[in-house]
């Protein structure tokens, strides 16, 4: 914003570290000069010969992209590479190589870490001891007593998306099913449908906010619905799902479109697992006396504790299918 961005107005025809804001310039020069000082040059020099609209577009794309909120609110409209592209292809490159190389090198070296802390530390803090996957629910991510950890997902993403690679607002911790299988590179918060590889159209949507600090947070209902009697070979097209959230459809839908959210459920529906529960838990307790309304009630009270939100809808369809 101080030097990159106002380059056809500072006397220095090439750029040089003394430009850079004193408190950035160790973090630049003691980092592998490919990974951020190189790109940083190409920007300041391709930035010389830009007009002052191309120049006001770039710093507002700074300004808005950091808005993750706002963004997933749909409040308003992000900068993208391919943005960035119709000023200047190799700007372009150039941006996305340093905020790739902010997150993936420099980050991990010492003189980011003394000053900003680890990124490792960060994670165990978000993510203490809940071993619940935030963006499914229902598998499980690395906890603060794990040597390791697991990914933290680049939730408005960095190939679409420049200037946000460390962005906390950004950085949400993720299970490798809903990371490596999922969500991948989708984008959040515009749907996107290709033919042949070519777009065909790309809607604005609207999406959660990941660290919203909405109280009560929006529940969302999961409905299971069976189409036959439950039996151990149960498949998903033997039930239907449908996930609610009085005011906030459009990002249901983008949730379900980002993180398989209703093909995962009915797998997990039709999983060993859930049928030995529905058997040895909710029978059993049946048979004790307890009624199916007491046994709802009771998943209800906890229902975000151990699958009991989708274990209560399995169990109403199964109920109501009866």
């Amino acid at each position: 914003m101080e030097v990159i961005f106002r380059a056809p107005y500072l006397e220095e025809a090439i750029f040089d570290l003394s430009l850079v804001i004193p408190k950035y310039q160790r973090l630049i020069d003691e980092v592998n000069h490919e990974y951020l000082l190189n790109p940083v040059a190409e920007c300041f020099s391709i930035c010389k010969t830009l007009s002052r609209w191309q120049l006001k577009a770039l710093k507002r794309g700074v300004h808005q992209n950091n808005k993750i909120r706002l963004l997933c609110n749909g409040d308003w409209l992000p900068l993208e590479y391919a943005d960035i592209d119709l000023i200047s292809e190799e700007l372009s490159k150039q941006i996305k190589i340093f905020f790739d190389k902010l997150y993936d090198e420099a980050v991990t070296k010492a003189v980011f870490y003394h000053k900003y802390g680890k990124i490792e530390d960060y994670y165990k803090d978000l993510v203490g001891k809940s071993r619940t996957c935030r963006c499914c629910g229902i598998n499980k991510v690395l906890i603060k007593f794990h040597s390791k950890r697991s990914a933290l997902d680049h939730y408005l993403p960095r190939k679409h998306f420049p200037f946000t690679s460390i962005n906390t607002n950004n950085l949400l911790p993720i299970c490798d099913t809903c990371n490596s299988k999922y969500k991948l590179g989708e984008n959040t918060i515009f749907e996107i449908i290709k033919h042949n590889n070519r777009i065909v159209s790309k809607t604005r949507k609207r999406a959660f906010f990941p660290f919203s600090r909405i109280t009560p947070y929006p529940r969302i209902d999961v409905e299971i619905t069976l189409g036959k009697a439950l039996s151990e070979n149960m498949e998903p097209r033997d039930m239907n799902i449908n996930l609610t959230c009085a005011g906030y459809e459009e990002h249901v839908d983008s949730w379900n479109r980002l993180f398989g959210i209703k093909e995962n459920y009915l797998a997990e529906c039709c999983s060993d697992e859930m049928y030995m529960y529905y058997e040895e838990q909710y029978v059993a307790d049946l048979n004790f006396g307890k009624t199916h309304d007491e046994y709802i009630g009771a998943l209800e009270r906890n229902r975000l504790g151990d699958m009991n939100f989708l274990r209560s809808a399995f169990l109403n369809g199964v109920n109501n299918y009866v």
